[in-house]
């Protein structure tokens, strides 16, 4: 009689296992990207329709909030007409460049030269006074999953090459993406770190390939602000490497 009972919890058991896994399975996905944009061989998304910003003391930028075609995400794009930041000057783009191999702040390819399942994918430059953001326009029902990161053609050619602006990375230098994740109310809910470039411990590895950012951690984020650092980085005026990256397959998950 024991024995039955005992076979009869371990069956109700792995019915409920198997149930959860079921619900799981059934949770809905969200992969956001902008494979059907840019029909134009190596060009990159402008606008002249945005708002101006007098935040900026080296002078006005004009910014614009932009989304993909399932309207999941919003994300906010920086340009000016002014400076070495002329045209897109911060937050996020979206291009199809192709070029691997122009050391130039101008260059905003991948160093991939494709996204992850297609050929768009998005660049981003973050600062103090364009920092990049994106916001969940579905958070009531879906969470932040993680994305495809990788490094620009520039700020990666800087980390092996060095320039007029940035060292070589040597021993014991770092580059990192951090993700900030903010509750509606902006309050921080947490962050996560991701190395786009590690020469710490021994490790000369500046990456070349997609790789993905776990953003479990800061899941329930209603948006995200995206910031970088360095280990070169200069006392009075900020970091040298090049505050790019790019970014594909958004995803969110069901609730």
């Amino acid at each position: 009689m024991k024995l039955k009972k005992l076979s009869l919890m371990m069956l109700l058991l792995s019915a409920f296992v198997f149930t959860a896994c079921n619900d799981d399975d059934k949770k809905e996905i969200i992969v956001v990207n902008f494979n059907d944009k840019l029909t134009t061989a190596d060009s990159t998304f402008s606008t002249d329709q945005g708002v101006e910003d007098t935040s900026n003391p080296y002078g006005s930028t004009f910014v614009y909030q932009f989304k993909d075609s399932q309207n999941a995400i919003e994300f906010n794009h920086f340009y000016s007409d002014w400076g070495y930041g002329a045209s897109f000057s911060g937050g996020f783009t979206y291009t199809n460049t192709t070029d691997k191999t122009t050391l130039d702040f101008s260059n905003l390819s991948a160093i991939t030269a494709k996204g992850t399942s297609g050929s768009v994918y998005l660049t981003s430059n973050t600062s103090e006074f364009s920092v990049a953001r994106i916001t969940n326009l579905k958070s009531d029902n879906f969470k932040f999953k993680g994305a495809w990161i990788t490094n620009t053609t520039y700020a990666y050619l800087v980390i092996k090459e060095g320039n007029a602006f940035a060292s070589k990375f040597n021993d014991g230098d770092w580059f990192i993406l951090t993700a900030t994740g903010y509750s509606a109310d902006d309050k921080v809910i947490g962050k996560v770190d991701f190395y786009l470039a590690d020469y710490r411990n021994g490790n000369t590895e500046a990456f070349d390939t997609w790789r993905w950012f776990d953003w479990s951690a800061i899941g329930n984020a209603d948006y995200i602000k995206f910031t970088m650092s360095s280990s070169d980085t200069h006392p009075e005026y900020g970091m040298n490497t090049p505050a790019y990256f790019c970014m594909d397959a958004i995803t969110l998950e069901e609730k």
